[in-house]
């Protein structure tokens, strides 16, 4: 317990939030994570709300609870979700820009500046853990059943879903003003179309990506000398085409998915990501990642 964070708060931090300290209740949930900024690290963990202790003012939005340290490993304050912690923290300013600076997310925040202690007990924000623990699911004849997951903020099926003879897991992110169920009926014609679609994902990677990975395979054939080892077999867009194999497909508003291939050692175990629109039929890039 004790002050947490830097001794001096950043000017970026300073900037949005009062300086004014209040004591608040907050309720955790999942771990901690972090970016750096600007020479120091910003470190925050999901809350699901909090009560401001002096006023009673209550917030039953999730947000994220934010300090800043200079070393990401010198600290380990806050304990994995689902704990009562009672805090020093700021609220967040007003920001003058787009409407979007000041969105529900951001406002529902706090920059915490102390821990008093942990383990608190409330009936709010106990209630919200209780109502965050409960299973949020949607039922499609097509997908079979799709539960929220809440940390992602994302539906995903019960069960991997058959794929041309492999097995994906698949994944719905309703925006927030849209319903899963909008988005239920181009998920599920992307599905029953499987076959066309797989063939026209792979066709158009390895038309994107097989250049590349004849780059990547010398490399790999030549010595740091430059000295040719052995002939470096060419890969053709057939080769390529049949060699990735499907790990995933993730559906966005407006009918934009991703969708993931594993890429058999061709980029030294990095997926392969295509982008794309249903509602078009379009493909827009292919490339790397991970």
């Amino acid at each position: 317990m004790g002050r947490i964070g830097m001794e001096n708060v950043p000017e970026s931090i300073d900037g949005r939030f009062h300086s004014e300290e209040k004591e608040f209740l907050v309720m955790t949930i999942g771990g901690t994570s972090g970016s750096k900024c600007d020479g120091y690290w910003n470190k925050s963990i999901d809350i699901l709300g909090y009560v401001e202790i002096e006023s009673g003012r209550t917030s039953n939005i999730k947000s994220s609870l934010n300090w800043s340290v200079e070393d990401y490993k010198s600290d380990n304050n806050f304990k994995n979700g689902g704990i009562i912690y009672r805090i020093k923290g700021r609220l967040p300013k007003l920001l003058d820009g787009e409407p979007w600076i000041n969105n529900e997310y951001r406002m529902s925040g706090l920059y915490a500046t102390e821990i008093i202690s942990e383990n608190e007990k409330n009936d709010f924000l106990e209630n919200l853990l209780t109502e965050y623990r409960k299973e949020v699911s949607v039922n499609s004849e097509v997908l079979g059943k799709l539960i929220l997951n809440k940390e992602l903020d994302w539906y995903e099926t019960e069960n991997n879903l058959e794929w041309c003879g492999e097995y994906v897991e698949f994944s719905i992110s309703p925006d927030g003003e849209n319903d899963i169920n909008e988005f239920l009926p181009l998920a599920e014609e992307f599905y029953k179309n499987r076959q066309e679609w797989d063939k026209k994902l792979r066709e158009f990677s390895a038309s994107q990506l097989t250049e590349l990975a004849n780059d990547w395979l010398e490399d790999e054939y030549y010595e740091e000398d430059d000295e040719e080892t052995e002939p470096v077999p060419e890969i053709t867009e057939k080769d390529f085409a049949n060699r990735i194999s499907i790990s995933g497909i993730s559906f966005y508003t407006d009918g934009n998915f991703e969708v993931f291939y594993d890429d058999d050692d061709m980029f030294w175990g990095h997926s392969i990501l295509i982008d794309g629109n249903i509602k078009t039929g379009k493909l827009e890039s292919s490339h790397i990642a991970g």
